[in-house]
C-alpha cells in the first residue's frame, strides 16, 4: 500500500512559514497605524473640546454682561433711576459673576452713578471727553442699540471691556447703562493661564474695522500657524481666540505595537514552520481539541467573571471554588475569606446574625428540589450594611463532576430607587397643587387691586382737572394697564401648561369682538379699521380659552405696532374652517419687521421695539398654546410694510 502522497507545499515549510510572517507583520502594522491615527484623533478631540468650552465660556462671560445691561436698562427706562441703586447692582453682580462693574452715564456723558465703587473711583468722569472711551459711546449711540467697546485702557487702572446700551425717553437720548468686564476677569474665568493648564496656549485678539488683527493677550510665544482660531461672538462679533496645543506627540506607544508586531509576525513564522514539520493529521487533531477546549474554557471564565450578578461556584461538597468579582464586592469580604469555605461558613463569616434553622431549612429545600429559585434574604453584614438578596442555585455537571451555581442578586439599590421615585412623584403633584393654586391667587387677588385703581384713574379723568394732573394719571394708567398685561401673560401661561386642553364649539365672531371691544383703551385705537371675514359654516372645535388668548395676542400686537402716518391704518382678520383644520390670517399694515427678526419674535422677553408697551412674552404663549393645541404658524413680514400671521389649528369636533 502506497503512502497517500503529500501536496507539494506541504514540502517546503520554510516558505509557508516566511509568508506567514509576511502577513502577520502586514496586520500587525495594519493596526499599528490605525492605533496611531486614533491617538491623533483622541489628541485633536480634546484640543476641539477645549475650544467648544472656551468659547462657551468667553459667551457667557460677555452674555451676562448683556443681561445685566438689558435688565438694569428695562428698570430705568420702566421706572426710572432707582433710590437703592446699589442694592439692585449687587444683585445684578450677584447674579452674573464675571461682571466686575455697573455704571450710568447721564445724556451729557458724566458717570453718575458706579458700584461697586472702590476701585472703580470714576464718579463725574465724561466718556464723551475721553480719547479712548469716547469712539464706544459713539459707536452705541450710533446704533442705538448694544454694544461692546474693547479691550481699551480703562480710566481706573487696567485694560477691559466696557459694554453700553443707550437709554431713551420722550426727550430723546438720556444716557448709557454700562457694565465692565476687566480682561483679568476674563483670562480666570476661561482659564485662559496656561500654568493652570500648560497642555494649551491661547491668544485673544481684536478684530479692527479694517480686518487686522491686534494681539492684546497671548500667555506664549508659541506661533498661532497651527492653532485652532475661533471668532467670539460679543454684540457684533469683533475678537478671535487661537488655541495651541503643547502636547508633544507621543510615538512610544506606537513604537511599542510595532515592535510587538514584529515580534508577533516573528513568532507566527517560527510556530508555522514547527506545525509543518509534524505529522499533518495528528497536529490538526491535537490543535482543534486544544482550540476548542481554550475557547470554551475562555468563554465560561469571561461569561463568569463579567456577569453583573454575583456567581459562586460549589464543588460537590459545597465548597467555594471559585467566585466572582460581584460577590466580593457585594459582601465585603476578601478571596482567601471565601476559596475553600463552605457556603454555610461564609455566610456565617460574612454576616452579623446568622439563624441556623433559616440555613437548614434553605439547605432541605435545596436538596428536595434539586435548585432554588429567587430565595429571598435580608442579611446584615459584619459592617452594619443591611443588604435584600435574591438567591437562586442550580445542580450542574463540569468535568464529569457535580457542582452548583450559586446566582445572588442584590435587590437593595431596586427598592431605594423605587422609593425615590414613589417620593419624587408625590411632591411634583403637591408642586402642581400649588402652581395651580398660584394660578388662583394671582387672578383674584393680584388684579384686584388694579382694576380698582384703574377704575378710579378713569373716574378721576372724567372730572375737570389740572392738564397736569390729567398727564400724570394718564401715565400712571399706562403703567398699572401694562402691569395688568404682564399678570395676564403670566396667567395665561401657567393655565397653558397646567389645565388640560377643553373642547367645546368655537364661535369666531362673538370671540374676535371680544377681543376688540377688550382693547378700547389703547393708543390711537379708533384710527384702526378692522375688517372681519369668517367663514364657518363647518362646525369647528378646540379649547375656547386657549382660542381667546391667541387671538388676543395677535389682535393687540397689531394694534400696538400700528402705523398712524398712513392713509388707512387697517388689520384683516380671516378665518376658514373645515373638517381638518380651521385656517386663521391676521394681517395688517403696521410698522413690520426685519427679517433677522422673525426667528427671535417667539423667544421669552424678547421685544421688537422698547418704545412701545408690552410684556415680550405674549408671542412665548402663543407658540406654547399652539404646541398644546397642535397647530402651527407661519410669519411673513417687511418693515414698512406691515405683517400676516397664519394659524392652522386642527379640528376637534370628532373629540
Amino acid at each position: 500500500m502506497s503512502e497517500p502522497k503529500k501536496h507539494p507545499i506541504f514540502n517546503k515549510p520554510f516558505l509557508i512559514g516566511f509568508l506567514v510572517f509576511l502577513l502577520v507583520l502586514i496586520i500587525s502594522q495594519t493596526i499599528t497605524y490605525q492605533r496611531f491615527q486614533i491617538l491623533q484623533e483622541a489628541q485633536q478631540h480634546e484640543v476641539n473640546e477645549r475650544v467648544r468650552k472656551l468659547k462657551e465660556d468667553l459667551q457667557d462671560i460677555f452674555g451676562q454682561s448683556f443681561d445685566a445691561t438689558q435688565t438694569l436698562s428695562f428698570i430705568i427706562e420702566n421706572y426710572g433711576i432707582p433710590n437703592n441703586f446699589d442694592s439692585i447692582a449687587q444683585l445684578l453682580l450677584n447674579s452674573n459673576k464675571h461682571i466686575d462693574a455697573l455704571e450710568l452715564v447721564d445724556d451729557q456723558g458724566v458717570i453718575t452713578h458706579v458700584y461697586p465703587l472702590i476701585g472703580n473711583e470714576v464718579l463725574g468722569f465724561n466718556i464723551l471727553k475721553d480719547s479712548i472711551g469716547k469712539e464706544g459711546a459713539l459707536t452705541t449711540l450710533k446704533r442705538r442699540d448694544y454694544f461692546t467697546a474693547g479691550p481699551i485702557s480703562l480710566k481706573q487702572g487696567g485694560t477691559g471691556f466696557v459694554s453700553r446700551r443707550p437709554l431713551f425717553n420722550e426727550n430723546g437720548f438720556a444716557g448709557f447703562v454700562a457694565t465692565l468686564v476687566k480682561l483679568s476677569t476674563v483670562v480666570t474665568a476661561a482659564q485662559l493661564d496656561s500654568l493652570k493648564n500648560p497642555n494649551f496656549s491661547y491668544q485673544l485678539a481684536k478684530i479692527n474695522a479694517d480686518q487686522s488683527e491686534e494681539i492684546f493677550y497671548n500667555n506664549t510665544k508659541t506661533s498661532t500657524e497651527e492653532a485652532i482660531k475661533v471668532p467670539i461672538t460679543t454684540s457684533h462679533g469683533e475678537m478671535k481666540l487661537y488655541v495651541i496645543s503643547n502636547q508633544p506627540q507621543s510615538y512610544s506607544t506606537i513604537l511599542f505595537f510595532f515592535i510587538l508586531g514584529l515580534l508577533l509576525a516573528l513568532v507566527c513564522g517560527a510556530f508555522t514552520m514547527f506545525l509543518l514539520r509534524q505529522p499533518i493529521k495528528l497536529n490538526q487533531l491535537v490543535q482543534e481539541k486544544i482550540g476548542l477546549l481554550k475557547e470554551s474554557q475562555e468563554k465560561f471564565t469571561k461569561a463568569f467573571q463579567t456577569n453583573l450578578m454575583g456567581m459562586i461556584m460549589l464543588d460537590s461538597e459545597r465548597k467555594v471554588i471559585e467566585a466572582n468579582d460581584v460577590v466580593y464586592k457585594l459582601l465585603e469580604v476578601t478571596r482567601e475569606g471565601l476559596i475553600g469555605k463552605t457556603i454555610m461558613e461564609s455566610a456565617i463569616a460574612v454576616m452579623e446574625n446568622y439563624d441556623d434553622n433559616e440555613r437548614e431549612k434553605f439547605w432541605k429545600h435545596f436538596l428536595k428540589h434539586d435548585k432554588v429559585i429567587n430565595q429571598k434574604f435580608k442579611i446584615t453584614l459584619k459592617s452594619g450594611q443591611k443588604l435584600s438578596l435574591s438567591v437562586s442555585i442550580e445542580s450542574l455537571f463540569f468535568n464529569d463532576k457535580q457542582h452548583y451555581l450559586v446566582n445572588l442578586i442584590d435587590e437593595t439599590k431596586r427598592k431605594e430607587a423605587e422609593e425615590a421615585l414613589e417620593l419624587q412623584n408625590i411632591q411634583l403633584k403637591k408642586t402642581n397643587s400649588e402652581l395651580d393654586s398660584f394660578v388662583y391667587s394671582a387672578s383674584h387677588e393680584l388684579r384686584a387691586p388694579l382694576a380698582s385703581v384703574l377704575g378710579l384713574i378713569n373716574l378721576i379723568l372724567t372730572e375737570e382737572n389740572k392738564p397736569g394732573l390729567v398727564a400724570s394719571l394718564t401715565m400712571m394708567e399706562k403703567s398699572v394697564r401694562r402691569l395688568d398685561d404682564f399678570i395676564k401673560d403670566i396667567i395665561e401661561y401657567s393655565r397653558n401648561k397646567h389645565l388640560k386642553v377643553n373642547v367645546e364649539t368655537i364661535n369666531f365672531t362673538n370671540l374676535i369682538e371680544s377681543s376688540i371691544e377688550s382693547f378700547w383703551y389703547l393708543e390711537n385705537m379708533n384710527k384702526i379699521k378692522v375688517k372681519i371675514n369668517v367663514d364657518d359654516k363647518i362646525d369647528f372645535a378646540s379649547d375656547k380659552k386657549r382660542i381667546s388668548i391667541l387671538l388676543n395676542n395677535f389682535i393687540s400686537n397689531a394694534i400696538k405696532y400700528h402705523d398712524v402716518s398712513k392713509r388707512t391704518p387697517t388689520i384683516w382678520i380671516s378665518i376658514k374652517t373645515s373638517k381638518k383644520e380651521a385656517i386663521i390670517a391676521i394681517k395688517d399694515n403696521g410698522l413690520g419687521m426685519a427679517e433677522e427678526q422673525l426667528d427671535k419674535i417667539f423667544d421669552m422677553f424678547y421685544r421688537i421695539s422698547y418704545q412701545i408697551m408690552g410684556s415680550g412674552i405674549g408671542l412665548f404663549i402663543v407658540k406654547e398654546v399652539l404646541g398644546k393645541l397642535n397647530g402651527t404658524i407661519e410669519v411673513k413680514s417687511a418693515l414698512g410694510e406691515g405683517s400676516t400671521f397664519t394659524l392652522k389649528i386642527p379640528n376637534g369636533s370628532d373629540k
